[in-house]
Order: C-alpha cells, then structure tokens, then sequence
C-alpha cells in the first residue's frame, strides 16, 4: 500500500511542477511574423555588385572587415558566409579610475558599461550571372564593470550601412581593376 502511495504522490508532484513550469511559458503567436520595418531595413543591409564570381566579394567583403579593424572568426566562400568580430573599450582607463574613486568615497558599487563586441554577418548570394547580393547585418553586444552582459542590440543606423558599403564598393572596384 506504501508503495502505491509514494507512486501517487510522485505522480501528483510531477503533475503539479509540470502545470506551473508550462504556466511561465509565454505563448507568441506573432513570433514568426516580419515586423512592418522589414522591408525598410533590408534595402538598407543590402546591396547589389556587378561581379561575375561570388567568391571575388567575399574576398573584397573580407578585406573591408580587416580594414575596419573586425577580426575574421568565420568564413565560407560555399555557402557566402562572413562572420567577424572586434572589441572596443567603452570607457578610458582615467574614467574607470575617477569612477571608481568616487565610488569608492561614496561608500557605494557602481555599475557601467565597460566593454563592446561589435558582431558582423555578411551573406552572399549569386542574382544572376553577373551580379551578386551582399547582405550585412551588425549588432552589438556590451558588458559592464562586473562583467555581466549590459547590453544586446542589432546596430540600425542607415550611416554604417551606408559607410559599409561605399567601402565594399571601392574595394571591389579596386580589385576589378588589379589595384
């Protein structure tokens, strides 16, 4: 009889956990759905280049991450992928020092955003046979003082893309004309 008891009971505890575990799940049924920006904000990631090889933009693409001082982490010309990363100090050391100073005379513990990671994700594709699609997205990610994240946020601005792409420009130009 003891048995069927704790069998019971167990039962009725895994029941009860699993009601409210399912209860703190939050339904969306929007998940999937583009936002009304979407259109907007994929002319402004993308851009077309009159090249005959996918892999010549990829290389281009590449060389302009270098020279913006990203670190390449991934490539793959197969399937016209770039992913790159590059860190920056938010504040200098003298703010870091002055800060804490005065919190230290404070008697309190403050919290700041310390360091950035700036993600890039370029994406090729062949249009047709004289074209390709370029299509790059930058995002952030920053870390305060205790080295808790602080801050994740896709980088909108319409200038980076712009600035981006007049580079990537110039450097497939450049490497069209053997420069």
């Amino acid at each position: 009889m003891k048995g069927k008891v704790d069998k019971f009971l167990s039962l009725a505890l895994f029941l009860t956990v699993m009601f409210f575990l399912n209860a703190c799940v939050a339904f969306h049924d929007n998940l999937y759905l583009l936002d009304k920006n979407y259109l907007q904000r994929r002319s402004i990631e993308t851009r077309v280049f009159s090249a005959s090889k996918e892999k010549d933009i990829l290389i281009a693409s590449a060389q302009v991450l270098q020279d913006m001082g990203y670190t390449i982490k991934e490539s793959e010309t197969a399937i016209g992928l770039i992913t790159a990363e590059k860190n920056r100090q938010v504040i200098s050391t003298a703010e870091k020092v002055t800060i804490n100073v005065l919190s230290a005379i404070a008697g309190t513990d403050v919290q700041y955003e310390d360091v950035q990671r700036f993600y890039v994700t370029i994406v090729t594709s062949k249009s047709d046979k004289d074209n390709v699609g370029v299509r790059v997205l930058f995002t952030r990610k920053s870390w305060d003082n205790k080295g808790n994240i602080f801050a994740i946020e896709k980088i909108d601005d319409p200038k980076i893309y712009k600035q981006f792409f007049e580079k990537l420009n110039k450097s497939v130009f450049l490497a069209a004309h053997g420069i």
